[in-house]
């Protein structure tokens, strides 16, 4: 059999299929725009995006502080200190306790909006040396503190101090007792630290009706 007997001829592909895809996107857009499923689709985009950026301006971009706006937005007062036994020691030589300076107050929110998430650290300090005591650090103000507002008391611990057997034969040793400080300082959100006040560590022993004059 010859080889132009063998050879069929090639039927062209319908074209029916692509008319009617064709017809079915045309039918999309001559729909008006509140049937068309990609309007809608579009439209809650928008929206959700919407909702997320409101969401970020209100609880970052509006509570956002530069150092300068925090120190200037926050108020210590009701301040107190004191030297609180925080600890025992029980070595082969020496059994007692352990005193360390603490502070505390309550602050108030002098801007003109909200605060929330106030880191606080609490530096503190042998006056004579600045050698370093201890650091104490506290997560305040998780619930916004409106303008005017002001907090529960907060206590900062050094966390370290002197050794003694007990509180009260401290205290007989004053002449002893060297000034020491506290340095607070605070952030706020992306704020960075930044120095907020800086008082003197008084003398009292918790559970002692005793302060000793720094002189």
């Amino acid at each position: 059999m010859s080889r132009e007997a063998n050879e069929q001829p090639v039927q062209p592909e319908s074209e029916a299929p692509f008319r009617a895809r064709g017809e079915e996107i045309l039918e999309e857009y001559r729909k008006p725009f509140w049937r068309n499923s990609k309007f809608w689709l579009g439209a809650v985009s928008l929206l959700i995006l919407a909702v997320f950026a409101l969401v970020y301006k209100r609880t970052v971009m509006n509570t956002a502080m530069t150092p300068g706006e925090l120190q200037a937005a926050l108020e210590l007062f009701d301040i107190s200190s004191q030297w609180k036994v925080t600890g025992e020691v029980n070595d082969e030589d020496f059994q007692g306790i352990v005193l360390a300076p603490e502070v505390s107050f309550r602050l108030r929110n002098v801007s003109q909006k909200d605060l929330s998430y106030v880191f606080l650290l609490g530096v503190f300090r042998f006056m004579d040396t600045g050698k370093l005591i201890g650091e104490g650090y506290r997560m305040a103000l998780r619930q916004p503190l409106p303008p005017g507002a002001c907090s529960e008391r907060i206590t900062l611990n050094a966390g370290f101090g002197y050794r003694a057997t007990s509180a009260a034969a401290f205290e007989k040793n004053r002449q002893n007792w060297r000034n020491s400080s506290c340095e607070v300082f605070a952030k706020s959100h992306n704020s960075g630290f930044t120095p907020i006040k800086t008082f003197y560590i008084s003398r009292r022993i918790e559970g002692l009706d005793v302060e000793v004059e720094i002189k």
